[in-house]
């Protein structure tokens, strides 16, 4: 070590006797520290642009997840209301299906008038051989237990809570109460987002051919999108996104191109089944996003290394 210490020294002291090589070498050595200096700046802006992105994300994630469980304990709070109707149940219980028939669209007309459009609720005999349960509603009745989630039926995908109706232990009909999963996009672009869903296509074979026709169009070889839903750009860039970009995409959750930054999230059936991807995100040229606070942070941390460095290059020649 200390044989190195005086090695140095020695070449120190011959190279101040040589000035131009002196300065040379220092020149040298300065311009190559500060192009390093440079490059450490450059790549921390690349990092934290990078912590930005996955905060957005886990952000959008969260919120995304949130809005759905919302939904479902919307749903949880209309099932408890309708269970108090005694003389419905009666109804149903009895197979009065006059009865159950004008609550049913007296409801669902309310919920048009309200605006909720895709929102509808339906009681099923469980006693009524005439029409077979689906599977989901058999397992209802079977299980005799509540189920939620996202299921694919005949006229779309929707969020579903279905509710065993039972008396003596015996289950005599289910509370169905579903929405359309498109019904989110409305209450996501009014807090300034954008959302879409997109279906996978292994599950348009349970879609009836009415709901199917000239209704989705395809977004790549694994996806397609209902576009009659949705008339934004957001949605149709969405297919500009080459297959490798995608699945990318699939794996880290984001995406960031030259119109927005987008979140997804896989979405599974009550089965366990992948049925599809929520996207959500934002335009790039939003004001005071988080895309726009990044990208104006990285150009504000370059300007000012390349105005140091080209600042010190000045001064040294």
């Amino acid at each position: 070590m200390f044989t190195f210490i005086k090695r140095l020294q020695e070449l120190i002291a011959q190279l101040k006797k040589n000035k131009g090589l002196w300065f040379t070498t220092l020149s040298i050595i300065s311009i190559v520290g500060i192009f390093i200096s440079m490059y450490v700046i450059m790549t921390m802006t690349d990092r934290v642009s990078e912590k930005v992105y996955t905060s957005m994300f886990e952000s959008y994630e969260l919120k995304l997840d949130a809005k759905v469980q919302n939904k479902h304990d919307e749903f949880k709070k209309i099932a408890a209301i309708i269970k108090q109707d005694k003389p419905l149940l009666e109804a149903l219980e009895t197979n009065n299906i006059a009865v159950v028939d004008a609550f049913k669209k007296s409801l669902n007309e309310e919920f048009l008038k309200s605006e909720f459009n895709s929102l509808s609720i339906d009681l099923i005999s469980a006693t009524n051989k005439d029409k077979p349960l689906r599977n989901t509603l058999n397992a209802v009745v079977t299980g005799k237990r509540a189920l939620s989630g996202v299921e694919v039926l005949e006229n779309g995908v929707f969020f579903v809570h279905m509710v065993p109706l039972q008396k003596n232990e015996v289950v005599y009909g289910v509370l169905e109460i579903k929405e359309s999963i498109h019904a989110l996009r409305a209450q996501i672009t009014k807090e300034g987002g954008e959302y879409l869903f997109l279906l996978d296509k292994k599950m348009l074979t349970f879609l009836s051919l009415e709901e199917k026709a000239d209704k989705y169009k395809e977004v790549n070889e694994n996806y397609t999108l209902k576009q009659v839903e949705y008339d934004t750009k957001f949605a149709t860039t969405i297919n500009t996104i080459d297959s490798e970009t995608f699945e990318k995409f699939k794996q880290s959750g984001y995406v960031l191109d030259n119109n927005y930054f987008r979140v997804a999230k896989k979405i599974t059936d009550i089965n366990g089944v992948d049925v599809g991807l929520m996207v959500v995100g934002e335009s790039i040229d939003v004001s005071g996003g988080f895309v726009n606070i990044a990208g104006d942070m990285t150009n504000t941390v370059t300007t000012v290394a390349l105005g140091l460095v080209i600042s010190v290059i000045l001064f040294l020649f």
